[in-house]
């Protein structure tokens, strides 16, 4: 280093830059399930914390993107912290480390990759929720105690490499020594010059293959899951009956009557889901007194095993005529046949609780808990769970909103009292019913539709769902409400999911409609016309489309 600090702009921009790439290598490596990734930690303690009043709109408004926005901007306060890291090492570090002679410059730099280290993985990973350098995150490896600091103080190594450079191209060190030294010198040289090529040779070694075996974990994961898009495959569902559902402007419609696992809407509160090892993971099952464990395999091979039913999940944050809703088949074991296979007794019990591998908690109350719809499931149309809905198991309780179908399960409870889970603990409702509903997806919110071109009609069709009570009735208004018309509906694939309708509109004249829909559920209950925001308890209102009718 020359005898002149650099700037202290110079040393932040260059910490700054450093640290960015640092921070991509570590989270390729994160995505690859190596270790954690400080930024994600931070975020997902954030949200733990932020009010569900003003959580909603970011959900509502970005969906799961939500968490990814987050994480943008934790990111780029890691890269300011990397920046004044910067500074710290150019002011503070390097005047002290540089009178040790016998060290070389890049053997410096890489000595304050310690620094860096020691701050994330101490007091960031700690303070985020995930102990020490992240050993306690949803991010599954048998190898964590090590790997884990391990891959961190390698990404700390890769900031102080980019760090000498910048330096060494501002001309503010000196990598290459100069030619007019004596023998002795010129071995040191060379013995100094060799270990420093074998430092950045393992450096990239050990660098490149993480991220590559990170890669190559995304793109099969990303194979596997454009292999569950088709969902209707060997599943069997009610005929296309009546026959204007045969009609192709209602082709979108049907066809995503079952939604693949790949579409299926997801809302967790983690960022990246929780990876977990099939080989070593264990259902543990507690209540009055006695205690159970189950693998995977022995969970599959138990008495009622293989049962299978579709539901639709909706979730509570959805809006009214929002696409936060899904329908699949799953497949498992009923949650009263598992309690009774570990022989837990229920007489005295309130509430079932499960836990997620990521700290999850969620409690039902345990009649609905033994109805045999409650299953807790394996499999997601005819496959695996993905490990984005929850792999190996997760609950499919219906009739109440998503929130209380966890994910991703590792323990379930039976408590002699009231639970309140996590979402509970922020104000949702403890027992989330869901809200009658009809949703209007064809045509789209704003649409032109041409009478010329279709025959002289508007064709309308969507889905209603009322959880575990059916669909009776649907009707349009095509008056503001005055007056309404019947929907034709198609059978329902079970009495858990939504139930398709649809209604040919002959003749109307050219112009601009508020169209709206409503439904009664099977119960004869007509879905209420009070708009509510999804917080606590679901949204309400009928939903409406602006519609454009020319000739």
């Amino acid at each position: 280093m020359s005898n002149r600090k650099a700037s202290t702009l110079f040393a932040f921009n260059a910490g700054a830059w450093a640290g960015l790439v640092a921070l991509i290598f570590e989270f390729v490596v994160r995505l690859g399930g190596f270790a954690a990734f400080a930024p994600e930690t931070a975020t997902e303690a954030f949200i733990g914390i932020v009010p569900a009043s003003l959580e909603q709109p970011m959900i509502q408004a970005f969906g799961d993107t939500a968490g990814l926005l987050g994480l943008a901007v934790t990111s780029i306060i890691a890269v300011i912290v990397y920046g004044f890291f910067g500074i710290i090492f150019d002011k503070f570090f390097h005047p002290r480390i540089s009178r040790i002679t016998r060290l070389s410059v890049m053997e410096q730099f890489l000595l304050y990759a310690f620094v860096p280290w020691l701050f994330f993985g101490l007091v960031v990973f700690p303070l985020s929720g995930a102990s020490w350098f992240g050993i306690a995150s949803t991010v599954f490896s048998p190898y964590a105690n090590f790997l884990f600091p391990s891959v961190l103080l390698l990404s700390s190594f890769i900031y102080s490499v980019v760090l000498v450079y910048s330096y060494k191209s501002a001309g503010l060190v000196q990598l290459s020594a100069s030619r007019q030294v004596t023998a002795t010198q010129e071995g040191a040289i060379i013995s100094r010059d060799r270990r420093t090529f074998i430092e950045r040779t393992t450096v990239f070694v050990v660098g490149a293959a993480l991220a590559l075996t990170s890669i190559g974990v995304i793109i099969s994961e990303a194979s596997a899951q454009n292999g569950t898009g088709g969902a209707r495959a060997g599943m069997s569902y009610p005929p296309l009956t009546p026959s204007i559902f045969e009609d192709t402007r209602l082709a979108s419609l049907v066809d995503s009557e079952v939604t693949s696992n790949y579409n299926f809407y997801r809302v967790a509160i983690d960022i990246f889901d929780p990876a977990v090892n099939p080989d070593t993971w264990k259902l543990i099952l507690n209540g009055g007194g006695n205690s159970k464990s189950y693998t995977l395999d022995e969970l599959k091979s138990l008495p009622g095993a293989g049962f299978s039913e579709y539901s639709t999940f909706e979730c509570v944050s959805n809006l009214v005529n929002g696409n936060l809703i899904s329908n699949a088949n799953w497949g498992g074991i009923r949650i009263s046949d598992l309690l009774n296979d570990a022989g837990l007794q229920t007489s005295r019990v309130q509430y079932v609780v499960f836990t997620s591998v990521d700290g999850y908690t969620v409690g039902i109350p345990i009649s609905k808990a033994l109805e045999s719809e409650c299953i807790v499931a394996y499999q997601m149309n005819g496959v695996d769970l993905p490990q984005q809905h929850g792999f190996p198991l997760r609950a499919v309780i219906p009739g109440f909103y998503g929130m209380m179908s966890p994910k991703w399960i590792t323990r379930i409870d039976l408590v002699d009292s009231t639970y309140s889970g996590y979402w509970q603990t922020r104000g949702y409702a403890p027992n989330a019913a869901v809200n009658t509903m009809a949703f209007i997806i064809i045509p789209s919110d704003g649409a032109s539709v041409s009478l010329s071109q279709n025959g002289g009609s508007v064709l309308l069709g969507g889905y209603a769902f009322a959880g575990d009570r059916g669909i009776s009735n649907v009707e349009l208004s095509f008056d503001q409400r005055v007056t309404w018309q019947a929907a034709t509906l198609k059978a329902a694939i079970s009495s858990l999911t939504w139930r398709l309708w649809a209604f040919n509109w002959q003749q109307p004249k050219p112009g601009s409609y508020q169209v709206y829909v409503r439904a009664t559920d099977g119960q004869g209950n007509l879905q209420t016309y009070a708009e509510a925001s999804p917080y606590p308890s679901g949204a309400t209102g009928y939903a409406m489309i602006s519609l454009n009718v020319t000739t």
